[in-house]
């Protein structure tokens, strides 16, 4: 069997189907939350700004901690953080500050975003034992940047 590639063919990576998702179905729904509701093309923009602040603040391979609850902002993260060339830590909201101490130390995240209600959690951290430079509120789940 002969294999035909087409010029407009391109691998589908979770990135490119976010972007595909945007060109093709930019108006439709993409996340619901509570009151607050998002289409893809507002999901893929969103990614992208949150994708630059990261990019500014990591070097290439850097690891980029998440701690919130799920809201859309971890779900934005899930594509900001590799669109950045970082790679995610997604930390669950329920986990013990040991737990937590434990995965920041050993993941050598450079970069925490926390829920403002997950902060106090935080503080409770020995923040010098791990390699992070800094910490980011994200208020009441929804971030502002």
């Amino acid at each position: 069997m002969t294999t035909i590639e087409l010029p407009n063919e391109t691998p589908l990576s979770p990135l490119r189907f976010l972007q595909r998702s945007a060109e093709v179905f930019g108006q439709k729904t993409a996340i619901i939350h509570g009151g607050r509701s998002y289409t893809y093309r507002d999901f893929a923009a969103e990614a992208q700004r949150l994708a630059k602040v990261i990019k500014s603040r990591i070097q290439p391979g850097d690891r980029v901690a998440f701690l919130c609850p799920n809201v859309p902002e971890l779900l934005i993260a899930h594509y900001a953080v590799p669109l950045a060339g970082g790679v995610l830590v997604a930390l669950n909201s329920r986990m013990t500050a040991r737990e937590l101490q434990y995965i920041l130390e050993h993941s050598e995240a450079r970069l925490l975003f926390a829920d403002s209600e997950l902060l106090r959690t935080v503080a409770g951290l020995d923040l010098d034992l791990t390699q992070l430079l800094e910490v980011v509120e994200v208020p009441d789940s929804t971030i502002s940047y």
